[in-house]
């Protein structure tokens, strides 16, 4: 009777250790501790979670002869691995004049990892930039997207531009349906 007993506590009590385990941080934050070693924050009822992104930061921006080269970081924070994504960059003069557009893909990114990317503006120096403007191409292929079925504005909603102390970059403004 005692062994069943014992056998019978061990059963309930593996079941209990493999479930997930609801937790509070220190700061109040719900986080679900998985079984498998994992964790992640607990969503807050009524609100949807913070889409996932590529994240695009400007690490470089350095005179070179005759022009101005900068080192561009995608870290692939999606879900999906980024295939390809071609992005184009325009480099303004001050008084909102678009000076250059130059392309460059990135492609088989890894989720949780990254590719750094360099590009050149050539006939003005890193001074006479005003501003880049981040615009998708229409060439990508991350998770069910493909260069027949992702708009370009599509492909931009997976990019987060992050505010850079070298010039300002930004994210091309969507476009408006007429």
């Amino acid at each position: 009777m005692k062994t069943r007993l014992f056998l019978l506590g061990c059963l309930l009590f593996g079941h209990i250790a493999q479930a997930d385990i609801q937790a509070t941080t220190e700061d109040g934050r719900k986080v679900t501790l998985k079984n498998n070693g994992t964790w992640m924050y607990t969503p807050v009822e009524g609100t949807e979670p913070e889409p996932r992104t590529a994240i695009l930061t400007l690490e470089k921006f350095q005179d070179i002869p005759g022009g101005c080269e900068l080192g561009l970081r995608l870290q692939n924070d999606l879900h999906s691995p980024i295939r390809t994504m071609v992005l184009r960059f325009t480099a303004y003069k001050p008084g909102n004049i678009p000076f250059e557009t130059v392309s460059r893909g990135y492609s088989r990114i890894k989720p949780t990892a990254n590719q750094f990317q360099e590009i050149k503006f050539r006939g003005l120096s890193c001074g006479e930039i005003d501003k880049v403007q981040v615009q998708a191409a229409h060439n990508c292929h991350v998770g069910d997207l493909t260069k027949y079925n992702a708009s370009e504005e599509r492909c931009l909603e997976l990019v987060k531009v992050m505010e850079s102390w070298h010039t300002t970059i930004y994210k091309a403004p969507p476009l408006q349906a007429e």
